[in-house]
């Protein structure tokens, strides 16, 4: 084929001309034994096959050229896209403020072992440090940069620890490297045995495994240590080699067997904080004398030793407890209570509220005029027969209260009300009733959830309710409000009312102090600055109703309504 002077491709120049019409014509007249050439014939296919075999080579030529313009276009697309990339916002942060990125969101770092010989290690998901310091060389840089994000670390372990020895070489795990980059900075460790059935820490010849060995051995720079489930080992058995824990100061223990941890004691003089989530008390007792800067505390305990407890640990900030569920052992016990008083504590959750014996209250054993916080949880199928004694503790407290939250309690809407008229300080409150069913409220005559539209009305900023009859507003200074609602109908229009009624937005309050901004409400309530309601139980509510919520949200307020997984 002849080729173009300018490009140099060929010229397709087909050898024949199609001349269909005359082809049909001699088609149709030409007969008999003289009518056809076969030299003529012969050379017209020839030409033809050529032809054919010309036009087969060109659309091969054009489709490689099609699929080579379509890989330049890629390549151009990707190309713009990485251009692109020069101009993302965290290009233009600063080390520093990438760096603060990096520590946000950079949690536990998890590695796991699964088998022995050790094959499984992590993943980039579940270890963040790996992850970033593998993007690019700026990020690896900071990342290598920054000590504490390789500092947590957590160890599942899910292989035999007593299997045969000798172990291998493991100071190729990734582990150790983490341990490495993180230089000399406090550990945050957890460690995790993922079968609680298998002995996870001893090996052989009673050697630690060398991985779980180089955790134990860095326990000088143990900072925080979790302890999710140690299986069969005892947990003295993980600090064979451990003297002393210097610098620990938080330490969370979940255990469901009684093991002794008196390995602790006069080992952490600096321990701040002890979570013990067994299903039995703490087997060691916590004092002043064995952990001279414990503040808080959160474990599972008798009532009737608290007072003891207290007396014993007078700098508590916050403390947790699990009431032990073991009625028979309150069955005829009587007990005098003198209650303690805790100066310094500022948080106080109490889990799992007994219901039918005054001794199982840990509320007449103590005093918190300075409680800040207060949490109370429980599983009580029918009625609060304490609320009397926790309500003394109130009152005997007189403490400046800003949080409250109630999960569960089978608590009046009239008794709620009560105990909020002895909280005139309360800034935060969240609500979340056990529910009554149809079947329940007409079997048990009760009514076990304090939301009820009686309550709704008792929280409006200057109407009067059946359990309010003065115009004083309960909870003044009230700023988030959060209703977790197990009832199948309720007054929506009452709440938007209620809430309407609360909202006082003021282009000044951010100029004056709380005092001035106190006065601009005509009502002297503070502006409710966050409302959630949640309805567990109803499928389908009129959000006509709660749409003035919306208008509420741009002016500021944040509003949520949930129910059935869907937000207004």
């Amino acid at each position: 084929m002849p080729q173009c002077t300018q490009c140099g491709e060929s010229i397709l120049n087909p050898r024949i001309s199609l001349d269909f019409p005359s082809l049909q014509a001699r088609l149709r007249s030409e007969l008999g034994p003289a009518s056809v050439q076969p030299e003529e014939i012969a050379s017209i296919l020839k030409s033809v096959e050529l032809d054919l075999e010309d036009f087969d080579a060109e659309i091969a030529r054009l489709e490689h050229r099609i699929l080579l313009l379509n890989t330049l276009k890629e390549r151009h697309r990707e190309y713009g896209n990485q251009v692109k990339m020069l101009l993302s916002p965290i290009r233009k942060l600063p080390d520093e403020l990438l760096c603060e990125v990096f520590d946000l969101c950079c949690g536990m770092n998890h590695f796991f072992v699964t088998e022995l010989p050790v094959l499984t290690a992590f993943t980039l998901r579940s270890a963040p440090a790996m992850s970033l310091s593998s993007v690019c060389s700026r990020w690896r840089r900071n990342a290598l940069a920054m000590p504490s994000i390789w500092s947590r670390i957590a160890l599942g372990w899910g292989a035999e620890g007593g299997s045969e020895g000798p172990w291998g070489d493991e100071s190729t795990f990734p582990l150790f490297l983490s341990l490495a980059r993180s230089l000399s900075r406090p550990l945050t460790i957890e460690l995790n045995t993922l079968d609680p059935y298998r002995e996870p820490s001893l090996g052989h010849d009673g050697h630690l495994h060398p991985i779980i060995a180089k955790l134990t051995e860095q326990v000088h720079r143990w900072q925080k240590f979790t302890l999710v489930e140690s299986g069969r080992c005892m947990l003295k058995d993980l600090f064979i080699n451990s003297s002393q824990f210097p610098i620990l100061e938080d330490m969370e223990l979940h255990e469901f067997e009684n093991f002794n941890v008196d390995f602790l004691v006069g080992k952490a003089p600096n321990l701040k904080k002890l979570t013990w989530r067994g299903g039995s008390p703490l087997p060691v007792s916590i004092s002043t004398n064995t952990f001279p800067l414990i503040a808080h505390i959160d474990f599972c305990m008798d009532p009737a030793l608290l007072e003891n407890f207290l007396e014993a640990n007078p700098n508590l900030i916050s403390l947790t407890l699990d009431i032990e569920e073991d009625e028979d052992t309150y069955i005829g016990v009587e007990y005098m209570t003198f209650p303690r008083t805790c100066p310094r504590m500022e948080t106080l959750s109490v889990r799992n509220i007994g219901n039918n014996f005054p001794a199982k209250s840990v509320f007449s054993a103590m005093r918190c005029p300075s409680l800040k916080s207060l949490h109370l949880s429980s599983h009580i199928p029918y009625h609060w027969n304490t609320f009397n004694l926790f309500l003394a503790f109130v009152q005997r407290s007189s403490f400046p209260l800003t949080t409250l939250s109630m999960m569960h309690l089978p608590l009046s809407d009239s008794n709620l009300v009560y105990l909020l008229n002895h909280v005139p300080t309360l800034m935060n409150l969240s609500v979340h009733d056990i529910g009554t069913t149809d079947h329940d409220a007409e079997n048990l005559k009760l009514n076990r959830s304090p939301l009820t539209e009686r309550f709704i009305n008792s929280f409006h900023a200057y109407q009067t309710s059946s359990l309010r009859s003065n115009f004083s507003p309960i909870v003044p200074r009230l700023r988030s409000l959060t209703l977790s609602c197990g009832a199948r109908k309720f007054n929506d229009a009452a709440v938007m009312d209620m809430v309407r009624s609360r909202w006082f937005p003021s282009p000044l309050s951010s100029a004056l102090n709380k005092a001035e901004a106190w006065n601009l409400s005509p009502f002297h309530v503070d502006c409710l600055r966050e409302f959630t309601l949640i309805f567990r139980d109803r499928k389908k509510v009129d959000s006509a109703v709660y749409a003035p919520l919306e208008q509420l949200e741009k002016n500021g307020m944040r509003a949520v309504v949930l129910w059935s997984s869907i937000r207004l």
